[in-house]
């Protein structure tokens, strides 16, 4: 089973898996921290069922663009039925081939979702294209990297391989695709990588 079949199969189960609010009131608080204007163009990479989405709703305002990207197309299905908001596009995408110009997005974060592209440089690269000159992009996790790779080596089939590497090692690797690294956390808690695109 490839990814894209993987995560269709799970679209229904999805939010069984953990607690809604606690998950949208802890990613509603990193989301403050990042500075967000009211009015920015911002993608949601690997949406899922559209926890992230929800609190950038939430956060931004009426003149504020949301796109929100899965590969998987039953996800989005899920979280289009959750949130109605005529902010949001929804696409069904590769997150290395974005239907989207350059230099349109002030801001991609991709919560919960990183491990599980098989080119991540190709994937920050697309995203520096996307970007504006000074946009940024968050890696962002709200459990530890153990706990995570656990997880995923636990559950095995098509997400046994999907691990998060160090942040040093992610810091490297957008360091080389063009951007600058502004934040770099990696605890038992939390993994956060930020970088601003500079190339």
């Amino acid at each position: 089973m490839d990814r894209r079949a993987y995560f269709d199969d799970l679209a229904a189960r999805w939010d069984s898996f953990t607690d809604g609010a606690k998950v949208q009131g802890t990613l509603a608080g990193v989301v403050r921290g990042y500075g967000l204007r009211t009015d920015e163009h911002v993608v949601d990479l690997g949406c899922g069922t559209g926890n992230l989405t929800h609190v950038l709703c939430a956060a931004l305002g009426d003149a504020a663009r949301i796109t929100a990207v899965d590969l998987a197309p039953a996800m989005i299905t899920m979280a289009q039925r959750r949130l109605p908001d005529p902010r949001v596009r929804w696409l069904v995408a590769d997150a290395a081939s974005l239907p989207l110009p350059g230099r349109s997005v002030d801001r991609v974060i991709c919560f919960s979702a990183w491990p599980h592209f098989p080119a991540p440089e190709r994937v920050a690269k697309e995203l520096g294209r996307v970007l504006r000159p000074g946009g940024q992009l968050h890696v962002l996790h709200i459990d530890g990297r153990d706990k995570i790779n656990a997880i995923h080596t636990g559950v095995g089939g098509a997400i046994r391989h999907d691990l998060l590497p160090p942040a040093a090692d992610m810091g490297h690797l957008l360091e080389r695709a063009g951007y600058v690294v502004i934040e770099q956390i990696d605890t038992q808690d939390t993994y956060r990588v930020s970088g601003r695109w500079t190339a």
